[in-house]
């Protein structure tokens, strides 16, 4: 049984007193559909980690396919991850008031009136994703108004899942508020205004080859038949592709004589009637006699009577009964005064009588609405401008300027329309908010169901229908375990190329295998500290002056230099020596010059 068909079973019973001792369900307050936070992040963290691995191999090894699939996967996995910080917010918010739809980062609103019929096409096990779809009266109307972010996410909602405005509903996605049966909880938040049902699995049915089952009326009188009803059946009969016609023949031939039986007809007859044809002659139809009337009837007789009702004229005399809609000549008999002046003179133009169905009333201390004409004021908007920008009707627009949320439909769009109509003109919403909340708020704020969404306008048009889609999540899924096998074996059981050395060569007129490599000459690092003016001399171990200066007090250098190393100065008490951060004192006595030798090791 499908969930409408229990929906429907439920309501009947409650209507005629049999489910009087059942729980009965409150529909709930509102229905989320959210990213599968779970799946997003297990898949995003297995991918980095995979994205890593490859890249470090990659970066040791060079090749361009470690580098690709380091690429690729690292892209996997940025996406799942970038889709559970995205699970924070939900997809499809359905509440008392209508259905919102996030397209990209924008919000879209339906309410139940604009929508011909939600459908919801439960999950058919793991290969075959569900799906949601909510199928306005004018689409295209509806595709118009959305920005180019929302009309390329419409786009590709359709090219996958069929439908412009459809959710789908598998591995990647859950539903909040509704766990058991989602088609029951939309259609106790849609009521009447929509209609919530599930498609039925169109499954085509096996295409079968006319066969013309021929039984004449001698072969089914030979046939035996059992007291008890049970007929016995040849088991080497050739077997028939469809057997329903002809067993609907032996079935209407065998009730014929237990039917005459039943009524007193001889059994001998039944050879008989075998051989007879099966046309029977039809008996005419002859209608049955009118009964006789219960009492004495009499002739009729025409009798005339005239009423005369008295008709008061309550009008006065020179006026006319008028019919509502029409005007008639009348005489104008009555005269009037001079202080009173006509609306214009024969001749002079008449402006318009404009009739507004929703008259603004003002408040008398209006707070939030001064604040929104000043800014609108200061841009240089107008009220039909500002009405285009946001999608609010100008008279909502000229309402609420003078704190008159009346227009709005309640709370929850009075709140929405502010802060849209805040964003536009710049102006900060939370003050006006909370100002609303204080003065004009009549119902109790749910913070589940505030969200950006602007309900758009009722639309019509018609049902368009929706097609399949594959379980992508699945797909992907499939793919992200293929891969991750695939890396894990070539991580495991590849080993990278040991780079060698190429070995040398003999060239000619070398001395072979016995000739000897001179060791690399050994550096040291030399650093001098001067605490007063003195000349300064510094020699290499190759017999090249490195520094030949005057150097004045507080100077450091450093050299790094072949040993042995010759530092000579004009004032050997000035200058302390440091080699490879080993202090070797001052060159010699304060005043005197003095020269050292300095060695490694």
């Amino acid at each position: 049984m499908s969930a409408a068909e229990r929906f429907e079973d439920e309501s009947s019973r409650d209507e005629s007193g049999e489910g009087a001792g059942s729980v009965l369900r409150a529909a709930p307050d509102v229905v989320e559909v959210r990213r599968n936070a779970g799946v997003a992040a297990l898949v995003g963290v297995v991918a980095s980690a995979v994205a890593i691995a490859y890249l470090a191999r990659a970066a040791s090894t060079g090749a361009v396919l470690d580098w690709v699939l380091a690429l690729v996967v690292g892209g996997i996995g940025a996406a799942y991850l970038h889709a559970f910080l995205d699970a924070r917010t939900p997809l499809l918010l359905a509440d008392g008031q209508g259905v919102r739809i996030r397209l990209g980062r924008a919000w879209r609103g339906l309410p139940w009136g604009a929508l011909a019929s939600v459908e919801h096409t439960p999950r058919r096990g793991l290969l075959r994703d569900g799906r949601l779809v909510m199928v306005p009266h004018n689409t295209d109307r509806v595709l118009a108004e959305l920005d180019a972010a929302g009309r390329r996410q419409s786009r590709l909602s359709e090219r996958l899942y069929g439908a412009p405005f459809a959710m789908p509903l598998g591995l990647s996605t859950h539903v909040v508020g509704s766990e058991d049966d989602l088609t029951a909880a939309l259609r106790q938040l849609a009521g009447d205004s929509t209609r919530v049902h599930e498609p039925e699995p169109t499954v085509e049915a096996p295409r079968e080859e006319a066969v013309a089952v021929e039984e004449p009326a001698d072969e089914v009188v030979e046939e035996p038949v059992a007291p008890h009803g049970h007929d016995e059946r040849d088991e080497h009969a050739p077997l028939i592709h469809d057997p329903r016609p002809g067993l609907a023949a032996v079935i209407g031939r065998l009730a014929a004589p237990l039917s005459r039986r039943t009524s007193g007809e001889p059994e001998d007859l039944h050879a008989d009637e075998a051989d007879a044809p099966d046309t029977e002659p039809t008996q005419p139809i002859v209608a049955s006699a009118t009964p006789a009337p219960l009492r004495e009837t009499r002739g009729g007789r025409r009798a005339e009577v005239q009423a005369e009702v008295p008709v008061a004229d309550d009008e006065p005399h020179g006026r006319e009964l008028r019919r509502p809609g029409s005007v008639n000549l009348v005489e104008d008999t009555q005269v009037w005064s001079d202080r009173v002046r006509p609306i214009a003179q024969p001749g002079d133009a008449v402006d318009p009588l404009v009739i507004d169905d929703f008259e603004v009333e003002p408040a008398a201390d209006p707070v939030i609405g001064p604040d929104l004409s000043a800014a609108r004021t200061r841009l240089g908007l107008t009220v039909d401008q500002l009405a285009e920008r946001t999608r609010i009707r100008p008279h909502v627009i000229e309402s609420i300027e003078v704190d008159d949320f009346a227009p709005c439909g309640g709370d929850f769009y009075a709140r929405g329309h502010l802060r849209t109509l805040t964003r536009v003109l710049g102006v900060d919403a939370a003050p006006l908010l909370r100002a609303y909340d204080d003065r004009y708020a009549d119902a109790p704020i749910n913070p589940r169901r505030v969200f950006e969404a602007e309900l758009a306008t009722s639309a019509t048009g018609g049902i368009r229908g929706t097609r399949g889609g594959p379980n992508w999540s699945i797909l992907i899924a499939a793919i992200m375990v293929l891969v991750l096998c695939w890396s894990i074996a070539r991580l495991v059981m590849d080993t990278p190329a040991l780079v060698q050395q190429p070995s040398p060569t003999l060239l000619d007129g070398s001395d072979g295998p016995n000739r000897s490599t001179p060791p690399a000459p050994a550096r040291l690092t030399l650093k001098t500290t001067t605490d007063a003016a003195t000349h300064l001399k510094v020699v290499g171990g190759n017999g090249k002056v490195v520094f030949d200066a005057d150097v004045e007090f507080g100077e450091v250098h450093r050299f790094d230099v072949r040993s042995p190393v010759v530092v000579t100065a004009s004032d050997g008490g000035a200058v302390a020596v440091e080699v490879n951060g080993n202090k070797r004192g001052t060159l010699g006595d304060d005043g005197a010059k003095a020269s050292r030798t300095f060695r490694l090791g």
